[in-house]
């Protein structure tokens, strides 16, 4: 019968792996640059065109970056993105009244982010993106 019963479960998992892969991504990094100099701790967010979840990643000391569409999966649905990249993050006060986080000002303009005029191509497979942005 604990026999049976392990092979019922064992058969529904596996039923419920089958067709369950997930949407097809492509891999995707890059580096982004601002006039000219890397752009540490930059949110660099892949939003899909004809909809569906944004990827996004976070730029490194030398402003590399790792696309990833959930916790552990990397990666970007396939298809057109408008490219989002920000630095601004919000100030943080504390119940106390005390700013816990000073935030961090936007350094990048908004043609690069709220009204990104950045579209990129994610095919199946990987994918490299430098942006180049500018202030001006």
């Amino acid at each position: 019968m604990v026999l049976r019963s392990f092979a019922l479960v064992l058969l529904g998992f596996m039923l419920a792996g089958c067709g369950s892969s997930g949407p097809q991504l492509g891999t995707v990094d890059g580096t982004v640059t601002l006039d000219g100099s890397p752009l540490p701790q930059a949110v660099v967010a892949l939003v899909p065109v004809e909809g569906g979840r944004t990827a996004e990643g976070i730029t490194d000391d030398s402003g590399h970056f790792v696309i990833e569409f959930a916790a552990g999966s990397k990666g970007a649905l396939l298809g057109d993105h408008e490219v989002r990249v920000t630095t601004f993050r919000e100030k943080v006060i504390g119940d106390n009244g005390r700013v816990e986080d000073p935030g961090v000002p936007e350094k990048v303009p908004a043609k690069f982010n709220r009204e990104s005029e950045l579209i990129r191509t994610v095919e199946a497979g990987s994918n490299h993106f430098d942006l180049e942005l500018t202030s001006k």
